[in-house]
């Protein structure tokens, strides 16, 4: 018996299907809840705060308090402009030396080609890459501090080194810089072709030659990327510098966010504080725009 004798079968399997489809649609949009809860609640919400507070003067009472700039202003005075100064110098320091010295040790691990190598290589640079806080500063202090067991070996290279000013934060910074430059950049070190470099060869070309017209012109948005992830990295690092150099020894961005903070209540610092915290963040936000903007540059040329 055919559809025609039963002009309902139609219909109902054509109504059936919908539900079907609903139900099997469903799981994907409810897997997404978590995930846009978390995003809401510990990133939306807490970044529309800080930008509203941020644009809130205080004023001589808390009623006369008005939206304006006042609290991005006051980042070009004071201690506020030396914490900025600082960071950026310490920034620009730390990512140039990790770019160096990770930029060697991972073109120098690429031309090993071992799988064993390079397993090992991404098993101990992502722990390093990721290891900080108090821990970090603590080992340092107890390795080069003015009495660890390093400090006598820094001292006879540098006489004038302490561990608790920049140049100490410049080398502990290195601990987690170094492996995340390794991770970034040894990916694109092994997918520089072998074909190129015999092609080189044969049109007698030299490995500086090979390195100068070719090499370094597919890798270096990688390297670029890489040192502006490490710039971003080390401008928001808070734990470590808290704990190694305190509040008030070097004023960087991160520790005077924490000051204005814990003053707020007496000194109104509060809206400081979030301007400083919306700057960080449009830093972050240009920091990572400008990574993967230089990653997918060289993937082009890699993947092609």
């Amino acid at each position: 018996m055919t559809a025609v004798d039963h002009p309902t079968a139609l219909p109902e399997a054509a109504g059936s299907s919908h539900p079907a489809r609903r139900r099997a649609a469903s799981p994907g949009w409810a897997a997404l809840a978590p995930l846009a809860l978390i995003i809401i609640l510990f990133f939306a919400i807490p970044i529309i705060g800080m930008t509203v507070t941020s644009l809130i003067v205080p004023g001589e009472t808390r009623s006369s308090s008005a939206l304006g700039i006042g609290n991005y202003a006051a980042l070009g005075s004071g201690s506020r402009a030396l914490a900025l100064q600082n960071s950026l110098f310490l920034s620009f320091t730390s990512a140039t030396v990790a770019a160096v010295l990770g930029g060697i040790c991972a073109w120098a691990i690429s031309t090993v080609r071992s799988k064993v190598v390079d397993s090992v290589t991404a098993v101990i640079s992502s722990v390093l890459a990721n290891d900080g806080g108090v821990p970090l500063a603590f080992s340092f202090i107890v390795a080069v501090g003015n009495t660890g067991y390093f400090i006598a070996l820094v001292n006879a290279v540098d006489p004038a080194f302490t561990l608790y000013s920049t140049k100490g934060l410049i080398l502990m910074y290195q601990y987690f810089l170094i492996p995340t430059m390794i991770l970034l950049t040894l990916p694109s070190f092994t997918a520089l072709r072998r074909q190129w470099r015999e092609a080189n060869t044969s049109l007698g070309g030299t490995a500086l030659t090979f390195w100068r017209r070719v090499g370094l012109p597919v890798i270096t948005p990688a390297l670029l990327g890489a040192w502006i992830l490490m710039f971003g990295a080390a401008f928001g690092t808070h734990a470590s510098a808290a704990v190694l150099i305190g509040s008030g020894a070097l004023p960087l961005i991160p520790l005077e966010i924490a000051g204005q903070l814990a003053g707020s209540a007496a000194t109104g610092g509060e809206g400081v504080a979030m301007a400083l915290g919306v700057t960080t963040g449009a830093i972050a936000v240009v920091v990572l725009v400008a990574f993967n903007a230089l990653s997918r540059r060289t993937a082009r040329w890699l993947d092609a």
